[in-house]
């Protein structure tokens, strides 16, 4: 008896955090670290346990709990639920492109449907293998899902205002479209109570052929954009070395700014934006070549450059810093890249 249970709890919980692990492998980047990985699983489970409290009652009317609440009415809390979890990686500014955006959102989802089938694995410990493997394969695999969706949804209606200099930090209007796309989509994934197993073939067969597709636009998008920043960061970088200042708004912001400074204190505040740019260069080199590894002379060359930055960043003071940040042209993606290369050197 004790065998059969331990396949019950196998197959509901192992297939979609072995679905995310795939998907994490696939990424040709290698955005996401083990302990991200973890993170936004731990942020779905998290999720959960929220909405058990709200949903709960859907375990009265199982096997399945084809309810009209959990039919109608759970997909759209437990979506925005989901979505919630998914606000806190774009406030803190922890999805960059569309190919993290599909692995986070899907990680929250997996780790959602995690406590979710904990429990009723806790409560149902009489139902069938069969209705484990619908709820691994199928409804698992659905919640990781709908929350991709939102996420690819969310980035890509925030993905201006987050590559450009002075953009919003977040705006909940961005997760509105996708929530709705995704609710639906879990809606009509509940319309189907005496069919679960077409339910978990149609699912098993569609969300890993959308999904991978996302991916493969996202790495060809991902590819093309840090190209063209690389290119852009390194024309400021060589007319800030030049003595001069960008052409574009920024740069002369930048360039008012220094004019009203002493001298010692401009030449700062241009040491500053030299240092800061090589740094983003630095990251997007490194996210170009793929490897997602330092060489030791590498790596200490940016240890060191980190370290100047933070040290001119005193010098120039915290008041002066404030009026610096509001000018300096570097948006919320080159801020995560700088946040990707401090990520490499942590692991060497």
């Amino acid at each position: 008896m004790a065998s059969f249970e331990l396949i019950d709890w196998v197959v509901a919980l192992t297939p979609v955090l072995l679905m995310a692990v795939l998907f994490a492998w696939l990424d040709v980047f290698k955005l996401m670290s083990p302990w991200e990985m973890i993170g936004c699983l731990l942020l779905g489970c998290v999720a959960g346990l929220v909405a058990w409290p709200i949903s709960g009652r859907m375990l009265d009317t199982l096997p399945i709990g084809y309810s009209f609440y959990s039919r109608i009415v759970a997909p759209f809390i437990e979506e925005a639920l989901k979505g919630c979890a998914l606000a806190v990686l774009i406030l803190s500014n922890r999805i960059g492109y569309k190919l993290d955006a599909v692995i986070s959102g899907f990680a929250i989802g997996a780790g959602f449907s995690v406590i979710e089938n904990i429990f009723y694995l806790a409560r149902f410990p009489e139902l069938t293998t069969s209705v484990w493997l619908v709820r691994g394969l199928g409804t698992a695999v659905m919640h990781g899902t709908t929350t991709a969706v939102l996420a690819v949804a969310a980035h890509g209606l925030g993905q201006r205002s987050l590559r450009q200099q002075g953009g919003r930090m977040f705006n909940p209007v961005w997760l509105l479209p996708g929530y709705l796309l995704a609710s639906l989509i879990h809606l009509a994934f509940n319309q189907f109570p005496n069919h679960p197993m077409e339910d978990m073939i149609v699912t098993l067969i569609a969300a890993p052929v959308l999904l991978i597709g996302v991916m493969r636009f996202g790495e060809s998008e991902t590819h093309k954009w840090l190209i063209e920043d690389r290119e852009t960061h390194r024309r400021w970088l060589e007319e800030w070395q030049s003595g001069a200042f960008p052409s574009d708004d920024s740069g002369q912001r930048i360039a008012a700014l220094s004019a009203q400074l002493k001298p010692d204190q401009a030449a700062l505040v241009r040491d500053y934006c030299i240092v800061k740019a090589e740094l983003v260069l630095a990251a997007e080199e490194e996210l170009l070549d793929r490897d997602r590894k330092l060489e030791e002379d590498q790596a200490t060359r940016v240890r060191a450059a980190f370290a100047r930055l933070e040290e001119i960043k005193n010098r120039i003071g915290r008041i002066g810093y404030a009026a610096l940040s509001r000018r300096l042209p570097f948006s919320r993606n080159d801020e995560w890249e700088l946040s990707e290369l401090k990520e490499l050197l942590d692991r060497d």
